[in-house]
């Protein structure tokens, strides 16, 4: 994976694993963009996804005119149902975003840079660059050369082995029993099975990763945990709803057997870290259920640079909890929140523990 979006002639692409370069509201991408396209003004992003939508943001906040292309008729369509997808849709455009569904770029004018593009609906758009973030698709190339079972990525067994008991396959393009993840957090659960299982420990094979989606956007709160949608037709599922559309106010939790197995939260992600325990260890709701989504509402400020943006915690948050106690790492994580999202924050909450405990000796 480039460590940079790779940048052609003003038009650059984004993939999930330039995720890890966000930087909250630093805009780093962003900043990297107008040193690259000469400070353009009007920019289209194509994609309605995560990455897009985080660019348009920051990109409009900057000043420039920022244009959403999105090929169907949803936003983040993997990640919220219908409601979710109008609220955010609505947020979107009350930020000066414009945005065209149930649309794809067709033609690009420009010699040198691009200058404007042609939709297929017909429509023409002027821009200086263009920002595509329309995901991944694993290159499996080298795996069916090497005569590794294929699929959409590369099939492993519960030890992330492939077909070969001698190769491993990890991350993205990893595919366990049909199932794909583009989440640091599932990528380094993965290592942690093919290590123990390499090491000789064949006790905890892989059972999968919560799917989490947390949109850091300034001034929105939104996110998403495993089931979006209930099945059709089984009854075993029910869902927990509360919604204030003129607020844009939605929480929705899907119960499953008496266990929470998904939930979106807009407007308010405070439970998000509860609900992340109760699905991951399939905790029986019982009476909490009562409680699902009744948030005490108390959310401690960011102190201090902030480390965590899916949670909103600061370095002050963590030096404060450690002070307390919390000299361990995951009892750390679990009591401030940190690391409880997309964990591409882990090794700066573990610098800030390790120069603590440094402190400490000297």
């Amino acid at each position: 994976r480039d460590a940079m979006p790779r940048v052609s002639g003003s038009v650059i692409h984004l993939s999930a694993g330039d995720a890890k370069h966000r930087v909250s509201t630093n805009f780093f991408e962003s900043d990297n963009l107008k040193s690259k396209t000469q400070n353009p003004k009007s920019i289209v992003v194509v994609g309605g996804g995560l990455l897009g939508l985080e660019m348009a943001a920051s990109l409009r906040e900057m000043g420039m005119t920022v244009t959403v292309v999105q090929r169907i008729s949803r936003l983040m369509d993997r990640q919220l149902d219908i409601l979710g997808s109008q609220l955010l849709l609505e947020e979107i455009k009350e930020r000066g975003i414009e945005i065209f569904m149930n649309d794809e770029v067709q033609t690009f004018f420009g010699r040198e840079k691009v200058e404007a593009v042609r939709l297929r609906s017909g429509r023409k758009i002027e821009c200086d660059a263009i920002v595509y973030a329309v995901g991944t698709i694993p290159n499996g190339e080298l795996a069916r050369a090497a005569g590794l079972s294929c699929n959409r990525g590369v099939i492993v067994n519960d030890y992330l082995q492939t077909n070969d008991p001698n190769i491993f396959a990890l991350g993205e393009i990893a595919e366990w029993r049909g199932q794909m993840w583009g989440i640091t957090t599932a990528a380094e659960q993965q290592a942690a099975v093919a290590a123990r299982f390499l090491a000789g420990d064949a006790a905890k094979p892989y059972n999968g990763s919560l799917s989490m989606n947390i949109l850091k956007m300034e001034g929105l709160q939104l996110c998403s945990l495993g089931r979006i949608e209930t099945p059709q037709e089984d009854a075993n599922f029910e869902e927990v709803i509360f919604v204030d559309k003129a607020k844009r106010y939605y929480k929705k939790c899907l119960i499953h057997n008496d266990k929470l197995v998904g939930a979106i939260l807009i407007g308010d992600k405070s439970e998000f870290v509860e609900f992340k325990n109760l699905i991951e260890n399939g905790i029986e709701l019982s009476e909490k259920r009562l409680q699902l989504l009744r948030s005490s509402g108390k959310v401690e400020p960011v102190i201090g640079k902030l480390v965590c943006s899916c949670n909103g915690i600061g370095a002050g948050n963590l030096e404060k909890a450690i002070e307390t106690g919390c000299t361990q790492f995951e009892k750390l994580c679990d009591t401030t929140g940190a690391d409880k999202g997309c964990g591409s924050c882990r090794t700066e909450v573990k610098t800030i523990l390790n120069n603590y405990k440094l402190q400490i000796t000297n």
